[in-house]
């Protein structure tokens, strides 16, 4: 049975060629690659066995759920710009993505995602 998936993360499978058009997907509008798996192992970065998402964790292995407050273990630079998010900053009400591996938030007025190893739990 060949089809497409998106190796970024989103998990986009599609039965036909295309790109990616899931927002906030790393490999967004980028081709879908083929895969002709068979036990649909190609799910098991987003989903275990029985199809249940996983569990978001901070850079400590703690779980983290929507609206937790978390801080920066370290100084991330914004792109494009010249601000930098200094370690130590304290995020409040962030909110779980389809993604594990990200949360959105808001530091200083700008809405962004945050890859949660640069995180840790309050």
């Amino acid at each position: 049975m060949s089809h497409f998936v998106c190796k970024g993360g989103c998990g986009g499978v599609s039965e036909v060629e295309g790109f990616c058009e899931a927002d906030g997907c790393p490999n967004q509008w980028q081709p879908l690659e083929s895969c002709d798996c068979q036990d649909g192992k190609h799910f098991a970065k987003n989903e275990d066995v029985e199809g249940v998402a996983q569990v978001t964790k901070d850079s400590n292995g703690t779980e983290l759920q929507d609206g937790d407050s978390v801080v920066l273990i370290k100084d991330l630079p914004l792109r494009g710009s010249s601000a930098v998010y200094k370690r130590g900053t304290k995020v409040s009400n962030i909110k779980l993505t389809d993604n594990p591996e990200q949360v959105d938030c808001r530091i200083e007025g700008s809405e962004i995602v945050l890859k949660t190893c640069f995180l840790k739990k309050v």
